[in-house]
């Protein structure tokens, strides 16, 4: 993905800044926004929630790139059929969350993507090589605003 990026943004005269690698995931599920750190109670109610969850590992497969509306632009990775595993996660994470009321009733539209990089420049759509890997566990990420960074709060396997 890296390696991808660098070429985008050399090809399409971007200037933003990679997401560095150890920062690359693929959003699902939001469990709100704060003004600032959620509250241990909070964290610990979306942990036993997960804890819920139950999926077999699955395939996922992204295919091609573009930029979305914004200021700064997000460049990010997205897939088509490759994205099956992905949404019934999606969904099942849903469910967990509005189960114990952290999440509405109806299940929001959701576009699993990786974002790449920010940029003032937008890229157009571009089909690429795929890429694949299989998951095997899902992560519940509290993503640091102002900071550039992400804290793992828990994970959980995909088991089946």
């Amino acid at each position: 993905m890296v390696r991808l990026g660098l070429d985008l943004r050399r090809r399409h005269g971007l200037k933003g800044v990679l997401m560095p690698p150890a920062r690359l995931h693929l959003s699902l599920n939001f469990v709100g926004t704060f003004r600032g750190p959620p509250t241990r109670a909070v964290m610990e109610k979306a942990k036993s929630l997960a804890d819920r969850v139950a999926l077999a590992p699955f395939t996922v497969t992204l295919n091609h790139v573009e930029s979305w509306k914004g200021d700064p632009h997000p460049l990010v990775l997205l897939g088509d059929d490759g994205l099956t595993g992905v949404e019934f996660l999606h969904t099942a994470i849903h469910k967990a969350l509005a189960a114990g009321t952290m999440a509405p009733r109806r299940e929001p539209q959701v576009w699993p993507h990786v974002s790449l990089l920010w940029d003032k420049a937008a890229a157009p759509k571009e089909f690429i090589e795929p890429i694949s890997w299989v998951a095997t566990e899902f992560v519940l990420l509290d993503s640091v605003s102002g900071e550039g960074r992400h804290e793992v709060l828990g994970r959980w396997p995909l088991v089946g």
